[in-house]
């Protein structure tokens, strides 16, 4: 509190007090008895009828008759007629009680107030007031949940419902790198469930930027085995053709799956502005676009393999339940962890096919190097972020992303490689 200010309410408080006191005061040495007055009047009065006396104005009986009227009011005062004054007691009590009214309503601020809050005009009160902060207590209590999440599962870390509860936590505070490495503890516990390794996709293109990192590819393919979730694997498998630069197979794969969606499906909206997007960029009217032939055999066809009750299942919500859902998901669960690794390797290895042909696309560089620290290959991805930082110079993240290279090729050369986490640049 600044000097100035506490010299202002000691100026205001003694104003309060003095408005308070001096009447009370005042009226305390006002006259205490009628009688007094009166008396004081009937002197003047016999001075008066003396004064008249002598000018002759009065006669002597009239002068005594005047007198002795005059004597008799005044002796008719007696104190049992007089008024008292204030006793001193109250006077006392009213005196102390507004005296310690300031005492008490510092005390009262002092213990529900804010004293140190520094001043603030009413309108930006109301403004923040108004705006959502990050130190909201919703936003506080989730950070602490988090918390107590991964502490359990330093504890507990087989609990499959923990880390669960951990990736979507982490969402929902944009965590996305967190939230991916949370889903890919989740997906190991469950021997790479469909379900999940769409999930776990979804939280690594989150977290590299809307990327569809090889290893987010591979989690996508795997969640083409979840009916429900798979138009998700199958949006995100088809950005990635487009990412590497195949916009028709991009487009095929979005007309497919628009022509299955149910019109209600939330998420048709989106794909639809996709392939408008794509077909400009081709040169095609979007109104001229049919599924293609292969795309609709597999859409059409079930799998001989694929149990009656996934072809008859009742569709859900929002979701295609087609026979090609089932037949797509039949043929990645199959899939082998070697064929899967093929897969992989085939995918990168036209990205980087594609970056000879278009060496000045710093983002492909980019999503090469991390693709190559996916599969544990740190000296390519050195080569790739090298590449990358001579055509972005002074990038701080491709920098630390060519030092995390560097350092693990090092370290692989003296039989120390460790695969670098899910989504790390």
């Amino acid at each position: 509190m600044s000097i100035g200010l506490a010299v202002a309410l000691v100026g205001l408080t003694s104003l309060a007090l003095a408005i308070l006191l001096v009447p009370l005061l005042l009226r305390q040495r006002s006259p205490t008895s009628r009688d007094a007055y009166n008396l004081a009047v009937y002197r003047d009065q016999l001075a008066e009828i003396e004064r008249d006396l002598a000018r002759g104005v009065l006669a002597g009986g009239e002068a005594e008759a005047a007198r002795t009227e005059i004597a008799r009011r005044i002796l008719a005062l007696s104190p049992a007629e007089t008024v008292p004054g204030a006793s001193a007691t109250p006077l006392a009590v009213a005196t102390v009680a507004i005296l310690l009214l300031p005492v008490a309503a510092w005390m009262l601020y002092w213990r529900l107030g804010s004293p140190a809050l520094p001043d603030q005009p009413f309108a930006e009160r109301t403004a923040a007031g108004s705006r959502p902060t990050a130190a909201s207590p919703a936003h506080i209590d989730l950070k602490d949940a988090v918390r107590r999440i991964a502490a359990h599962l330093k504890e507990h870390p087989d609990d499959l419902a923990g880390w669960l509860l951990l990736a979507r936590s982490e969402l929902s505070l944009e965590s996305f790198a967190e939230a991916a490495d949370a889903y890919r503890h989740a997906a190991e516990l469950t021997g790479n469930r469909a379900d999940i390794m769409g999930d776990w996709g979804e939280a690594q293109v989150l977290a590299a930027g809307g990327t569809v990192t090889p290893a987010a590819r591979m989690a996508f393919e795997a969640g083409l085995g979840d009916p429900e979730a798979a138009p998700r694997s199958r949006y995100y498998l088809a950005l990635a053709k487009l990412q590497d630069g195949d916009v028709k197979g991009a487009l095929d794969a979005w007309v497919a799956l628009a022509a299955e969606a149910p019109a209600d499906a939330e998420w048709l909206d989106l794909v639809r502005r996709r392939i408008a997007q794509a077909a400009k960029a081709l040169g095609i009217d979007p109104a001229t676009l049919k599924p293609a032939p292969g795309a609709a055999a597999l859409a059409g066809a079930a799998s001989p393999e694929t149990p009656a009750a996934a072809q008859s299942a009742p569709p859900t919500p929002g979701m295609p339940s087609t026979s090609a859902v089932a037949a797509a998901a039949k043929a990645a669960a199959d899939a082998s962890p070697e064929q899967r690794q093929a897969m992989i390797n085939a995918m990168v290895e036209r990205l980087a096919a594609r970056l000879e042909d278009q060496p000045n696309d710093v983002d492909g560089w980019v999503r090469l190097g991390r693709s190559y620290m996916v599969l544990n290959q740190p000296d390519r991805a050195r080569e790739a972020y090298a590449r990358a930082i001579k055509l972005k110079p002074g990038d701080a993240e491709i920098g630390r992303a060519l030092a995390e290279a560097s350092t693990a090729a090092a370290a692989g050369k003296s039989g120390a490689i460790k695969p670098a986490p899910s989504g790390s640049r």
